[in-house]
């Protein structure tokens, strides 16, 4: 008897699919897919152009980067530009059409643009002379070229140079106060050329000045922290032209007019998370000379706890600041023998990645290359005090974009002009965390950049094993000191850049 029920109830069940399927059949496209044949693309410099004949719907483009979607754009028109396409990556674009409610079927295009690699590690820098400047640029070497285009121009002045592709170094003579130089690097080889690479160089003063909440140099050094004291003692050495600045002392523009950088490290210890968002009473009465001085091209290296002054300054919102995920530590801090190393390499969700490893911060510094980032050392084993100021979720706040799509990171550089650069090796897999990040002018009014470097392993002085200071130019505990310094100094030389 059970084996009958069975048998009916099958039979059932596949009248009934039958009948679905039936159904199914009998529904005809709405929207026929694209004829592929007249899909047709060329390249345009570096972009590439995708056309088509009229249609009587909208076409939607999906690209797929190396096998994973990087975009997704509706189409009006019959033509779809594909901007600043990378050498040697591996493209597949899928067309729809799209009524709005109804889609078709996808056509599969592909595309890779062959040539030389891109230059990296792009960077630039202002020479003295007697009585003029010359402006050096520098580069990586190129793994693939056989020669190297380089276009330099200041509006008026313009040179074009094909340079050997052995080549570092080129150097414009005579650029003169305020100047603005922009430079173009192409690589090329039999296969074609790279993406441009670009950078760019303001002639003009190169000071840079230390800010503190103390009178004197000799009161922080006896008083201060000692990350903040160390620092200061490095910079005065390294830089002897470099000034002390107290807050107090910022009564008008002229005190700080004369600085192309200011640079803050504050470091709090043993105080409550709304210490670190407040900001002293000097400071308060500074900040409107400062924020004038920043609008106007001023940039700023804030190290530490110094970076919430972003949010002082007006160039994030400090309510957003404060009300999304963050992550501070001022504690005393211990004995910690771990390796801390900062993720330079983002890999969202493995959709994408984006390589920040030949940013002119980070050169000269060894990077680790693993299977889904690039790492850089700055801390060792001993006294750690885990001092991060960090910040979650701010891209995808500002975009409306979830922080593990491409077109997050891409509204946020391009739009916002706020730049990742370093995470935590754990928190590669999104937009969202701003731990090392730079905000360079983007849609705002501030012609300035601002550098943040929140990441508590990059202590300028790492304490005695006792829990007690080393406050020294070059404080001794910390076997990646030098990596510290050699950041430090990379992001006061990009930002005399700026």
């Amino acid at each position: 008897m059970k084996k009958i029920s069975f048998i009916i109830m099958a039979m059932f069940a596949l009248v009934l699919t039958a009948c679905q399927d039936k159904d199914i059949d009998r529904e005809a496209m709405k929207l026929s897919a694209p004829d592929a044949s007249q899909i047709t693309g060329q390249q345009s410099g570096d972009d590439y152009i995708w056309s088509w004949p009229a249609q009587n719907a909208q076409m939607r483009v999906a690209i797929y980067r190396n096998g994973t979607i990087s975009n997704t754009e509706t189409v009006s028109g019959n033509t779809f530009t594909h901007k600043n396409v990378p050498t040697n990556v591996a493209f597949e674009y899928v067309f729809k059409l799209t009524d709005g409610s109804n889609v078709s079927a996808g056509v599969v295009k592909n595309y890779t643009r062959e040539g030389a690699s891109s230059i990296s590690g792009v960077q630039m820098s202002q020479l003295d002379k007697d009585g003029s400047y010359d402006a050096l640029v520098t580069w990586n070497k190129a793994t693939d070229a056989t020669s190297i285009i380089l276009t330099a121009t200041n509006g008026v002045r313009t040179i074009t140079e094909t340079l050997a592709g052995t080549d570092t170094q080129y150097l414009i003579k005579d650029v003169e106060t305020g100047d603005t130089w922009e430079v173009k690097l192409v690589a090329q080889n039999e296969k074609g050329t790279s993406l441009s690479t670009t950078s760019s160089l303001r002639i003009g003063k190169t000071a840079i000045g230390f800010l503190s909440i103390y009178a004197t140099p000799d009161e922080l050094v006896e008083k201060g922290d000692d990350d903040e004291a160390s620092a200061w003692l490095w910079l005065h050495e390294t830089y002897p032209t470099a000034q002390f600045v107290p807050f107090a002392s910022i009564t008008s523009a002229d005190v700080i007019e004369p600085f192309r950088v200011l640079f803050w490290l504050r470091d709090l210890e043993g105080v409550s998370e709304s210490d670190v968002w407040n900001i002293p009473t000097d400071v308060q009465a500074a900040t409107p000379i400062i924020k004038e001085w920043y609008k106007n091209g001023g940039s700023m290296l804030l190290w530490s706890h110094a970076t919430v002054y972003a949010g002082h300054l007006g160039r994030i919102n400090l309510d957003e600041m404060k009300g999304n995920d963050h992550a501070f530590g001022f504690g005393e801090g211990g004995i910690n023998n771990d390796v801390w190393k900062m993720a330079v390499e983002l890999n969202p969700d493995h959709k994408f990645k984006k390589d920040h490893s030949s940013h002119p911060i980070y050169k000269g510094l060894e990077v680790e290359i693993t299977p889904d980032t690039k790492l850089i050392a700055f801390k060792g084993p001993g006294w750690t005090e885990d001092h991060n100021c960090l910040y979650f979720n701010l891209p995808s706040l500002w975009t409306g974009i979830g922080n593990t799509e491409e077109a997050c990171y891409a509204q946020c550089t391009s739009t916002f002009g706020v730049y990742p650069l370093g995470t935590w090796d754990s928190q590669i897999w999104w937009v969202s965390q701003m731990n090392v990040w730079e905000a360079q002018q983007g849609n705002t009014e501030f012609k300035g950049t601002l550098l943040c470097i929140g990441n508590g392993g990059c202590e300028f002085s790492m304490k005695n094993a006792d829990g007690t200071p080393d406050k020294s130019a070059h404080p001794k505990n910390n076997i990646y000191q030098d990596n510290v310094l050699t950041l430090a100094k990379n992001s006061l030389e990009y930002l005399k850049t700026r």
